[in-house]
């Protein structure tokens, strides 16, 4: 069965100007080839592949958290950071926790403020919670008063609920809400009170023990002593595989740089103890990192975390601790080059490291302790096999009105213009409506076409190296080709020198690649 395909006037015009210089000229205008041999030349497609813009594809496609950042000398730094490690200070301080009765075996007690060893509350806003009330009468006058809590207060009012029991019969609260109230207490205790009388408003002491039972209770804002403790901080793994892209290869950075960045707004100083910190490699080996200078060293590696400080008035605050790793102080170089996928790490804190007696300390509902992890990658390293792939619109329908019985052969021509210290595998696969592979440029596989431009001592591209491809095709394969509706250019680069040189990355290095047709009409 022979295929016909029409050619409008426009598209013989821009024909006109033929791809290759050498080919023969045709008038397209005609609506059928004519009986002598003829060669027709299309252009099917000019793209750039440059470098920034290839780099920005694969980080927003990707990496939606990273950044590329241009250089004032053209150079690239990409910018990694890995996911969050958090710790909220409620997971670890917990205050009044749990539902607590309270027996008023008194007319006044004292209750202990439940806290954390080594912590003493002085100051509370209390963000949820509730209190119910219960006193029962077993006297034969009816008895009125009101309970009270001194140390809580809901704008400068104190605390108290009022009370009237029959004789005989007990008196029990609805749910009595504590959003909003506020504690101060000197010693860390919580005064429970009530105030019975009876007739002639003589106060009295109730045979049975009133009970006030607190529950849910969670603070906004808690203030006071925080004393020398240990705790557990976190253990924790984070994912830091610098290849999340879809690239696929080899990849050294001359001079990588992580920042673990600790962001704390606990209000207190905190020592991090650091009992485990090693990177995964990609076959799950344990690769630890040996520093020298970044921790303190007395019996094992720690960091004091910034922190805000109540003295300053920092309520609110975050405060940030970087510690920076790099070629002069750890093997991280050594690790990243090897694309480790993960960092697993165990972190003990300790707060109060210091012992200071009048150390006044804070946290909130919203106090934390982060660990992060940022990569920097200046672009400058060697490469080897980092494959990328980029779509191309091709439509070989507006060719003309060439019958597949006339054609003899086929040549496609690949034109590459080469400013970036890189060579390349290419490979084109032509596809269908539905994106699924036709046919591909080459049968044997990618082919080294994309070549090198010439560099100087530091690695920098210093001019374009231009290649071209003559493939051969024939007359069935191209009919089956002419029916794609896209290509798929998949590249494949390796840096200048197989990959063992250093190259510098601009982001004003590009590659250009052509591609055109040659059809033959068979005699």
């Amino acid at each position: 069965m022979h295929k016909r395909l029409s050619l409008p006037i426009a598209l013989a015009i821009t024909l006109g100007l033929a791809f290759w210089s050498a080919c023969k000229k045709s008038d397209f205008q005609n609506a059928e080839l004519s009986d002598h041999q003829a060669e027709f030349a299309f252009p099917l497609f000019t793209t750039e592949l440059i470098l920034k813009n290839l780099l920005f594809n694969l980080v927003n496609d990707s990496l939606s958290s990273d950044t590329i950042f241009m250089n004032p000398d053209n150079t690239m730094t990409l910018f990694y950071s890995g996911d969050v490690a958090e710790k909220p200070a409620s997971d670890i301080f917990k205050f009044l926790d749990g539902t607590l009765p309270i027996l008023m075996t008194d007319t006044v007690i004292q209750n202990p403020i439940q806290s954390p060893d080594g912590v003493t509350i002085r100051v509370a806003d209390i963000l949820a919670g509730r209190i119910l009330m219960y006193i029962k009468n077993s006297t034969p006058d009816t008895i009125h008063g009101y309970f009270e809590i001194p140390q809580l207060s809901q704008s400068g009012v104190i605390f108290q609920h009022p009370f009237v029991v029959a004789p005989g019969l007990f008196y029990l609260s609805d749910t009595i809400s504590l959003i909003g109230y506020h504690l101060e207490s000197s010693n860390n205790t919580l005064t429970f009170k009530y105030f019975a009388y009876g007739p002639n408003n003589v106060r009295l002491k109730v045979p049975d023990f009133p009970v006030a039972v607190t529950s849910g209770l969670k603070f906004s804002y808690v203030e006071g002593y925080w004393g020398f403790q240990w705790y557990k901080l976190t253990r924790d793994t984070i994912e830091i595989d610098i290849n999340q892209t879809e690239l696929k290869g080899d990849l050294k950075i001359k001079n990588p740089k992580v920042t673990m960045r600790i962001s704390n707004s606990w209000g207190f100083p905190t020592r991090g103890q650091i009992k485990f910190l090693s990177f995964i490699g990609q076959h799950d080996e344990v690769i630890p990192l040996i520093s020298t200078g970044v921790f303190e060293q007395d019996s094992f590696n720690y960091v004091d975390f910034n922190y805000p400080s109540w003295l300053l008035g920092e309520v609110g605050q975050t405060k940030y601790t970087d510690i920076t790793l790099d070629a002069s102080n750890s093997n991280i170089a050594e690790i990243f080059n090897s694309q480790p996928t993960r960092l697993i790490y165990e972190v003990d804190g300790i707060s109060n490291a210091q012992l200071d007696p009048n150390l006044i300390g804070f946290i909130t509902d919203k106090s934390t302790i982060k660990l992060q992890l940022r990569v920097e990658l200046v672009l400058e390293g060697s490469v080897r096999n980092f494959g990328a792939e980029q779509t191309l619109n091709l439509d070989f329908s507006e060719l003309g009105s060439l019958d597949s019985a006339d054609i003899e052969n086929v040549e496609f021509k690949l034109v590459t213009e080469n400013g970036a210290p890189i060579s390349s595998n290419v490979q084109v696969y032509f596809r269908d409506d539905a994106q699924h592979n036709i046919d591909s440029l080459f049968l044997g596989g990618p082919v080294t076409l994309i070549k090198s431009a010439p560099i100087n001592s530091e690695g920098i591209a210093t001019g374009i190296t231009r290649t071209e491809e003559f493939i051969p095709m024939s007359a069935a394969r191209f009919d089956q080709i002419r029916t794609a509706k896209d290509a798929l250019l998949i590249t494949s680069f390796t840096t200048a020198n197989d990959g063992e040189t250093y190259v510098k990355l601009l982001s004003t290095d590009k590659i250009v690649v052509k591609m055109g047709v040659i059809v033959r009409k068979r005699l």
